[in-house]
């Protein structure tokens, strides 16, 4: 083990003394890395919440909405079977195409909204991602960065490289609510 790490260290120290020398002292530029935890912050983030809330607000309006016309159709689903032994054999499938029907325009209806609602999602978090990018971008140019990793990405960090809660801060006074927008509503 120790002669590998002595071969290592023998061949980086090689690769190091092979390397150019830059032209002058002006051009070299210190690595400088930001840490930032992309998902933490858009998980804690106070416009992300407002999306939380609006979502879920939105979806229990579906459910609701979309129960009372399962209860419709299970009301008219009843009625149609207790027709049955009056009705002559045309009448009943005619009626029961009918309600099929219906339960197919409620099912698209319900596939529609959540789609809608799948969107508008998405189209809020895509406006919480952009602004976050800009604050990272800020922060970076303020840090002099040439590079910034997303946290996910990083086993082990310095902490002092680590800017998750200033980016979150910044992002919460940029951007402390989203609309959710969903079209047709």
């Amino acid at each position: 083990m120790i002669a590998r790490l002595g071969a290592a260290a023998l061949a980086l120290s090689v690769l190091v003394c092979a390397v150019p020398p830059t032209a002058t002292a002006q051009e070299e530029r210190p690595l400088v890395i930001v840490v930032v935890d992309f998902q933490r912050i858009v998980r804690e983030s106070d416009a992300a919440a407002t999306v939380r809330e609006q979502i879920d607000e939105l979806r229990t309006a579906y459910q609701g909405e979309f129960a009372a016309i399962e209860e419709q159709l299970r009301s008219a689903e009843a009625e149609l079977t207790n027709q049955r032994p009056v009705l002559p054999d045309e009448e009943f499938l005619r009626r029961r195409r009918e309600f099929e029907a219906q339960v197919t325009e409620a099912q698209r209806q319900a596939q529609y909204r959540r789609a809608e609602l799948d969107g508008a999602l998405d189209n809020a978090m895509n406006r919480i991602q952009s602004s976050l990018l800009d604050v990272i971008a800020e922060i970076a140019e303020r840090q002099k960065a040439n590079v910034v990793l997303n946290r996910s990405n990083v086993v082990m960090v310095d902490q002092e490289l680590d800017f998750t809660t200033e980016v979150l801060e910044e992002l919460n006074a940029v951007l402390p609510h989203v609309d959710v927008v969903v079209p047709n509503q």
